[in-house]
């Protein structure tokens, strides 16, 4: 026999619970540990209660437990390891082909350089990508923030950087550093533009 839907559209799906079996058998077994304590005369009582306790709070229970399972099974975030902060951002990186990814960036983070007071309100951690999947170039260092590649760092730069992570046992991972976002004014017929610098000595 097919459910009906009910009101909130489910058609008849049961909630996490738990069994009765489970209720009698776990009331059961506090009414004996009570009973072995403090009196026999008090297995009968504790167990009732606690079957009564346990049966209305039965959904509770069980979806606490799939959080708790489902928390224990979930991966723990990866931490990177963080450059040191200098406090110069003396690093310019490649940022002309990712015009339209630092657009974006901004838009999602209401960057606004007409009504910033300083730099930084611009100021974001970002991941630096060791990246040897181009076949033109296998020392390619990707800058990313929030999955936006917003630049690369030049042929040079990526030697000096991959060898400060062969120094460091880092080789191929990612680290963090932090960086600002500059915007460079339209001057001499040149298109607005943004940059990347990066706080980071290498």
């Amino acid at each position: 026999m097919n459910r009906e839907p009910d009101s909130s559209g489910n058609s008849g799906e049961q909630k996490p619970g738990i069994s009765i079996a489970s209720i009698l058998g776990l009331s059961v077994f506090l009414g004996l540990i009570t009973g072995a304590g403090a009196g026999v005369s008090l297995i009968l009582p504790v167990t009732l209660i606690s079957a009564l306790i346990l049966y209305f709070n039965r959904d509770k229970i069980a979806a606490a437990d799939v959080k708790k399972s489902a928390q224990s099974h979930a991966k723990p975030a990866k931490s990177h390891y963080a450059w040191p902060e200098p406090g110069e951002f003396a690093c310019t990186v490649s940022a002309a082909p990712y015009q339209q990814a630092i657009e974006q960036l901004m838009q999602e983070n209401s960057v606004h350089f007409e009504t910033a007071t300083a730099p930084q309100s611009y100021d974001f951690k970002v991941e630096l990508i060791p990246d040897a999947s181009n076949p033109f170039d296998t020392d390619v260092v990707r800058v990313e923030i929030h999955n936006h590649t917003i630049g690369h760092f030049s042929r040079q730069q990526a030697h000096s950087f991959r060898d400060r992570l062969k120094e460091k046992e880092l080789e191929d991972q990612i680290t963090t550093c932090r960086a600002i976002l500059t915007r460079n004014n339209e001057t001499d017929g040149k298109k607005l533009g943004y940059g990347v610098r990066l706080d980071i000595d290498i």
